[in-house]
C-alpha cells in the first residue's frame, strides 16, 4: 500500500489543487494520500480567509484521506522552518512512502542539486552569501544571489544566470527546494516528486479557471459579491462550502480585521517585551512602535514598516507572532526536540480506515483525535504547543465573533471532520 505525503495551506481550496492531489496518486502509484495542512494560520503571516474545518472538508471532497495539522508555530514560519517541520512530521508518522509538491520547474533535479548546496552549504557559497548580507539585503534576496552566484561560477548547473535566478526566485520552487532540502537532512526514505503548476503564477491575479488562491482572496477582499464569479475557479463542492461559510457569517477573514488587536499589542507591549516573541530581531519593533503612533490598519502599518531590510512577508509574520503572543524561548524548545510534537488529526475520509490502523501502529509521535481526552496523556513540551494551538484558534474565533457576530465551536468542541 503505497501513500502519498502533500504539504498545503488550501486558503481556499482550487481547481490546481484538486489536480495535483489527482496527480499526485497517479503518478507516485499511491492509494491514499495524507496533506499536512496549515490550521487557522498560514505561512504569508495572515489568518486563513475560511477556518481549518472548512478547508478539510473542502481537501477530503477532492482527494485527500487524511489531514494532519501543521501547528501554528510552523505553519506561520520561515520557508525553511514551514518545510522541515511540515516533512519531518510526514517522515516521523511512519507511513508516507512519496512527498509530492508543486512547482513553477514541474521536476527534482535541478531543485535537488539546490538543495543540496544549502544542506552542506560549502565554505565558497557562505563567503558569497555573507557578502550580500553584509551590503543590506533581506535573507532571502542574499541567499538567492548568493545561490545564483555560487552554481553558475562553479559550473555546477548548466544554464544562464537568468533562467537560474528565475528558478531560484520561484515561490513554489523555494518550497520545493526546502522539502527536498529537509528530506536530505533527514536521509529519509520517503521519496519526492514534482508536479509543474498550472495556470496564473503564485501571485497572479487573474479570475479564470486556474485561478490561484491570491487571486480567490483579492476578490473575495474587494468584495463578497464578487462570490459568484469564483464558481468556475473552485470544484463544485469546494465553491459550496465556501459560499455556505459566507451566508453563515463565519467568512471570509482577511488579516486588518485583527488591526484592533494588533494596535492594542504594539501600545501596551515594551519594545523588550516583543523582543521575546517570534521572529522579533534586529530592531523591528520600533519601527512597529512608530507606525502605529499615526496608522490604524495592519496594511498602513505594514506599508510603513517595510523596507529593503524589512520585507513584507517577514513583516506580516512578526505581527502576527506577537499578536498570538507566540513565544521565541518555546519555538526553539519545539525545535530542538523533534519540531511537531504530536500528530493533530483534522479529518479523513470514513473508507481510508485501514490508513488510520496504520498510521497508529508505526507513529513515533503521539495522535490527536480528541484533544479533551488526548490532553492528559501528552508530555510538558506536548502540552505547550497543543495549548497554544488552542489558544491561537481561539483568537481566530474571536474575530470572526467581532466581525460577524457569530461564535465558533473550538478545538475541544469541534469533530473530527468525516466524510
Amino acid at each position: 500500500m503505497s501513500v502519498v505525503g502533500i504539504v498545503a495551506e488550501y486558503n481556499p481550496f482550487h481547481n490546481g489543487h484538486k489536480f495535483q492531489l489527482e496527480q499526485a496518486k497517479k503518478i507516485t502509484k499511491s492509494k491514499y494520500c495524507v496533506v499536512v495542512m496549515s490550521g487557522n494560520f498560514v505561512q504569508r503571516g495572515e489568518p486563513a480567509i475560511v477556518d481549518k474545518w472548512i478547508r478539510t472538508e473542502m481537501a477530503l471532497k477532492n482527494g485527500a484521506d487524511l489531514v494532519i495539522e501543521l501547528p501554528v508555530h510552523f505553519s506561520t514560519s520561515s520557508a525553511e522552518f514551514f518545510s522541515h517541520a511540515s516533512v519531518k512530521l510526514l517522515n516521523d508518522i511512519g507511513i508516507i512512502d512519496n512527498l509530492c509538491f508543486g512547482s513553477e520547474l514541474g521536476e527534482t533535479s535541478v531543485l535537488g542539486e539546490i538543495a543540496s548546496v544549502l544542506c552542506n552549504e560549502p565554505k565558497k557559497y557562505k563567503n558569497i552569501l555573507t557578502s550580500y548580507l553584509k551590503e543590506g539585503n533581506s535573507f532571502a534576496t542574499a541567499r538567492s544571489n548568493a545561490l545564483t552566484d555560487y552554481l553558475i561560477n562553479d559550473k555546477i548547473l548548466a544554464m544562464c544566470k537568468d533562467e537560474l535566478t528565475s528558478i531560484i526566485k520561484s515561490p513554489n520552487n523555494i518550497l520545493g527546494i526546502e522539502y527536498m532540502k529537509a528530506l536530505l537532512n533527514l536521509d529519509s526514505r520517503i521519496k519526492p516528486y514534482s508536479i509543474k503548476r498550472i495556470g496564473s503564477s503564485y501571485h497572479g491575479n487573474d479570475i479564470n479557471t486556474l485561478s490561484s488562491a491570491t487571486a480567490i482572496r483579492k476578490a473575495l477582499r474587494n468584495s463578497t459579491k464578487e462570490l459568484e464569479s469564483l464558481e468556475n475557479c473552485m470544484p463544485a463542492s469546494s465553491y459550496e462550502l465556501l459560499e455556505k461559510a459566507i451566508k453563515a457569517n463565519i467568512a471570509p477573514i482577511f488579516f486588518d480585521d485583527y488591526s484592533a488587536l494588533i494596535n492594542y499589542k504594539l501600545k501596551i507591549l515594551s519594545p523588550d517585551q516583543m523582543e521575546n516573541c517570534l521572529n522579533v530581531s534586529e530592531g523591528i519593533q520600533n519601527r512597529f512602535k512608530k507606525a502605529v503612533i499615526n496608522y490604524c490598519t495592519i496594511s498602513d502599518i505594514i506599508g510603513y514598516t517595510r523596507t529593503r531590510r524589512y520585507p513584507i512577508s517577514r513583516i506580516q509574520r512578526t505581527l502576527l507572532h506577537i499578536m498570538l503572543s507566540l513565544d521565541k524561548d518555546n519555538f526553539w524548545k519545539f525545535v530542538d526536540n523533534g519540531f511537531v510534537q504530536y500528530v493533530k488529526i483534522l479529518g479523513f475520509r470514513k473508507d481510508s480506515r485501514d490508513l488510520l490502523k496504520l498510521l497508529k501502529e508505526r507513529s513515533i509521535l503521539p495522535i490527536i483525535s480528541n484533544v479533551k481526552d488526548s490532553f492528559l496523556s501528552l508530555n510538558e513540551l506536548q502540552k505547550k504547543m497543543l495549548e497554544d494551538e488552542i489558544k491561537c484558534s481561539d483568537i481566530y474565533n474571536i474575530i470572526i465573533g467581532n466581525k460577524y457576530g457569530r461564535t465558533s465551536k473550538n478545538d475541544y468542541t469541534h469533530p473530527i471532520v468525516r466524510i
